[in-house]
């Protein structure tokens, strides 16, 4: 009876906390060239994902599956996305580099992390620098290696949070 009890408490008490949850019922959704407000009450930025797109492995990506005759990985392509933010309110230069990722989905629901890379125009490069007011673009790049993308997903690293999305 008394591990019931505790049990009980415990459930009770976690749910008067709010244990946060995975939802896209308030981020904004668009199309590509839409911009869209992401607000999350410590910074706020207009972000626009122009087009996604094949390109070629850009400098420092690192191994991928584009050109290897693998039955499994017919149609894998490095995808790039173009991003452009404006920084509404930013309580530091770097907050964005630290707490933004883009996410390349399929219409299947693979997601495709984006990757480093040393390309000049990475929008990783952009972001490290973008105070109050600035305006950055960059490129964003996945290794697509079963469908193309069809969703660009903008998450907090930190939370896991859905800030934004564009379909294609």
């Amino acid at each position: 009876m008394h591990r019931y009890l505790v049990v009980l408490i415990t459930v009770f008490a976690a749910s008067l906390v709010g244990i946060p949850r995975a939802t896209a019922g308030d981020s904004p959704i668009g199309h590509l060239g839409d911009t869209l407000r992401v607000d999350t009450g410590k910074y706020i930025a207009d972000v626009t994902v122009s087009f996604v797109q094949p390109v070629d492995p850009p400098p420092g990506f690192g191994y991928n599956r584009v050109g290897v005759p693998v039955k499994s990985f017919p149609g894998s392509a490095v995808m790039r996305a173009d991003v452009a933010i404006h920084a509404i309110s930013m309580p530091t230069p770097y907050q964005m580099l630290t707490d933004f990722t883009f996410d390349g989905v399929t219409p299947f629901g693979d997601a495709y992390k984006s990757r480093p890379s040393d390309a000049p125009d990475a929008l990783d490069a952009a972001l490290a620098n973008a105070p109050t007011g600035s305006i950055v673009r960059g490129g964003v790049y996945w290794e697509a290696y079963r469908d193309p993308v069809s969703t660009v997903v903008l998450l907090d690293k930190k939370t896991g949070y859905h800030l934004a999305q564009w379909n294609l």
